[in-house]
């Protein structure tokens, strides 16, 4: 499938008594950025529709900051939230809809820019190795939108995409052959 939800955790790598600033995991390469909504395909974001990925740590980290290639609609104000996720394994998906639940680690929300562009929040986290996800959405957190994340870029390796809809729970997404 091609997406770009960069599970861009920016973090800090603690080794002996030097720290380092790297990016911890993208699932895919940015592709082209400032365009309009509604130019090329993306996947929904918004309070009905949540889109995230699952990682896993080998190491302790401690993250600043998760973003993505996002796009929102012009001369709107629109938010949407991160939010990392606490995992069993690389099977598990949050335990709750409204992410409610303590596997909820953190949080940030973050403005929709129109035309598209790779976009941040900070949230700093103290991470162990285990699995966790990433997911976007709105509708939660104090985050009120609706924007999109482009689909103009080739995956890195093999990302686990997951999904939430209102009415049908969490889901696996299955690529797409291409």
């Amino acid at each position: 499938m091609n997406r770009f939800l960069i599970l861009a955790l920016t973090l800090l790598l603690f080794r002996g008594t030097s720290a380092r600033a790297d990016m911890l995991f993208e699932s895919g390469t940015l592709g082209p950025t400032g365009i309009p909504r509604g130019v090329i395909p993306g996947a929904n974001v918004s309070a009905a529709v949540f889109n995230g990925v699952r990682f896993q740590l080998t190491q302790p980290v401690i993250t600043t900051q998760v973003g993505g290639h996002f796009v929102g609609s012009l001369g709107t104000t629109d938010t949407f939230f991160g939010a990392i996720v606490a995992l069993i394994d690389e099977n598990d998906f949050p335990d709750s809809g409204d992410l409610s639940t303590p596997d909820v680690l953190g949080s940030t929300v973050i403005a929709f820019p129109e035309p598209s562009a790779e976009v941040f929040g900070d949230l700093t986290l103290a991470l162990d190795p285990g699995w966790y996800a990433l997911v976007f959405g709105s509708g939660l957190i104090g985050a009120s939108g609706d924007g999109a994340m482009p689909l103009n870029n080739p995956d890195i390796g093999n990302p686990t995409y997951i999904g939430y809809q209102l009415g049908t729970g969490w889901f696996r997404e299955c690529p797409s052959v291409s």
